[in-house]
């Protein structure tokens, strides 16, 4: 009797060590393919994660690169722009210094070419004005008398603050033909030559 009691024990001990190897076995599995799991979503995440920085990197990259091209666009046009600039101050300076003869010769082919009735009164800065003499002042009206207009040119007694040229008054209006303000509107049509002969 204690014999049978004994091997139905011992086969109760023996299945439940069998469940439990098998429960164990299980759960080693199931912890292992978590752990797996878990490995490749983290992996996954990572691979995510330094997409997203390459991608960011190239993308902060190319801002940088793009903001330091402008940046050196900005100052090529600043510089060239400067020499331009000094481009014409130099065409002023030089139109400006002309010799006698050359200068009033400029000035008498601007007077005939903008004058419209010969009647007008003309302004000179105090360096020019000397400079004028009666007898170009007589050559230049019997020039617009020639031409079918008046030959009236007055010689203003005041002076203007310019550099060379000259100012055309008619009744209450002013023409402003300094040689400054001559350069300034021819400025736009001759720039992108000038720059063509600087930056070729």
């Amino acid at each position: 009797m204690k014999e049978g009691a004994d091997r139905i024990v011992q086969r109760v001990l023996d299945d439940a060590q069998a469940r439990a190897e098998s429960i164990k076995d299980e759960a080693s599995k199931k912890a292992d393919a978590v752990e797996s799991e878990a490995r490749e979503k983290a992996n996954r995440r990572k691979e995510q994660i330094l997409e997203q920085a390459r991608k960011s990197a190239a993308e902060q990259k190319s801002r940088i690169i793009g903001v330091a091209q402008l940046e050196a666009r900005k100052k090529l046009l600043a510089a060239k722009q400067e020499m331009i600039g000094e481009a014409f101050q130099k065409a002023l300076d030089e139109l400006s210094g002309l010799d006698d003869r050359e200068y009033l010769s400029v000035i008498r082919n601007l007077l005939l070419d903008i004058t419209d009735t010969g009647t007008e009164t003309v302004f000179f800065n105090e360096r020019d004005k000397e400079r004028i003499t009666e007898d170009f002042w007589k050559d230049v009206n019997k020039s617009l008398a020639d031409q079918g207009k008046k030959g009236e040119l007055k010689l203003a007694e005041e002076t203007r603050p310019i550099k060379g040229g000259f100012i055309l008054q008619r009744g209450g209006l002013e023409m402003n033909c300094s040689f400054e303000s001559l350069l300034e509107r021819k400025r736009d049509d001759l720039e992108y030559e000038v720059a063509e002969l600087l930056f070729k």
